[in-house]
């Protein structure tokens, strides 16, 4: 399968990372949409003429790592959970190809998605002075922080060539923890999470568009909160009862996806 992706995103019109940054889109509005792996690569044919691919030295499919952090009693995941309109979500990202780390925090804000960071050397357990000051800062608060998970995929990153917007397509994802890269459930493992990111929502982009014709919706779905229930569930930690039907429609793609070998762990 990325023999094949590599081979079709290398006949898109390629840009730097300089050139990235004319779709910085640090404060956003986001839609994700969830696919079978299977319809991947006939929906990048369609994307060519309208998208410009991310390309480094020849590289177009890039892997990433993030450990997501929580305290005891699970907030980060249960305001999700609740839907709550200003909420977070702390991590530290991994750039596998260029080894460059982020401790990030995405904030939510009434629909909007405002993201902030800093560098950091790695995955930890432990935050620097810098780092707690960081986090203070953006929560507003003082949190006893833990890690809960760590999760690994590859990422296509697409730019729209006449208007700020850009599309990051995920797949291949695993999740774990440090101990256990490698967990038992994989729920997303044979689904694609593409998310559309916008200064403000518009549904004439080409890939909206290809979306509504698919019959593909809109869809909330978070790769963290999937993978803390994976990881969590069985153990009575978490209350996921709303996302009962995310997990059937994630069930039902899956089943209408090719049957494709769960994929290895990268971290």
């Amino acid at each position: 399968m990325k023999g094949k992706l590599t081979d079709l995103l290398h006949t898109f019109n390629g840009i730097s990372l300089d050139e990235l940054s004319r779709a910085p889109l640090m404060n956003r509005v986001d839609e994700k949409f969830a696919f079978p792996i299977a319809k991947l690569e006939a929906f990048l044919d369609e994307m060519r003429p309208y998208y410009d691919v991310l390309n480094i030295d020849g590289k177009v499919i890039f892997d990433y790592t993030s450990q997501y952090f929580d305290n005891a009693t699970y907030s980060f995941f249960h305001d999700h959970h609740k839907a709550i309109p200003n909420r977070f979500k702390v991590r530290i990202r991994t750039y596998l190809d260029s080894n460059k780390s982020f401790l990030e925090v995405k904030e939510k804000i009434k629909g909007r998605t405002d993201k902030n960071r800093i560098n950091i050397d790695g995955f930890t357990s432990d935050f620097t002075d810098d780092h707690r000051l960081f986090l203070m800062d953006r929560l507003r608060k003082n949190m006893d922080l833990q890690p809960v998970m760590v999760n690994s995929y590859r990422r296509i990153t697409l730019v729209n060539k006449l208007v700020e917007e850009r599309l990051t397509i995920d797949f291949d994802i695993v999740n774990g923890t440090l101990d256990a890269p490698n967990c038992k459930k994989q729920t997303l493992s044979s689904v694609v999470i593409a998310e559309l990111k916008q200064p403000k929502l518009d549904r004439t982009s080409p890939f909206y568009q290809l979306m509504k014709r698919e019959l593909v919706r809109p869809f909330r779905i978070s790769k963290f909160c999937f993978g803390m229930i994976d990881l969590y569930d069985d153990e009575n930690r978490l209350k996921a009862n709303r996302f009962k039907a995310k997990k059937l429609l994630i069930q039902k793609l899956i089943k209408n996806s090719s049957h494709a070998p769960r994929p290895q762990t990268r971290f």
